[in-house]
């Protein structure tokens, strides 16, 4: 049989793994958007038969795309979180 204390402490361990699991998932969007754009960089540069100015330009471009969603996914999130408190008072 489950105590208020159990409870209370499984609550919180599910809302700590809620967000290592968002986190985690941010961070591999962020390294897949990286990895692809910079990829494609490679495949210009190779196709084009230029000097590495497509990857230089797209991996730069990656990573503050990569920023951007991030920063997006954070705001967005705490807004949530903001609007839930305030539907809770």
């Amino acid at each position: 049989m489950a105590t208020d204390d159990d409870e209370k402490l499984l609550k919180k361990n599910k809302a700590a793994i809620n967000a290592y699991m968002k986190y985690s998932g941010m961070g591999i969007q962020m390294a897949l958007i990286i990895t692809v754009l910079s990829y494609g960089g490679l495949l210009l540069d190779n196709y084009l038969k230029t000097n590495p100015v497509f990857t230089v330009i797209l991996s730069l471009s990656s990573v503050l795309l990569a920023m951007y969603v991030f920063i997006k996914a954070v705001i967005g999130q705490n807004n949530k979180e903001n609007s839930s408190k305030n539907f809770e008072k």
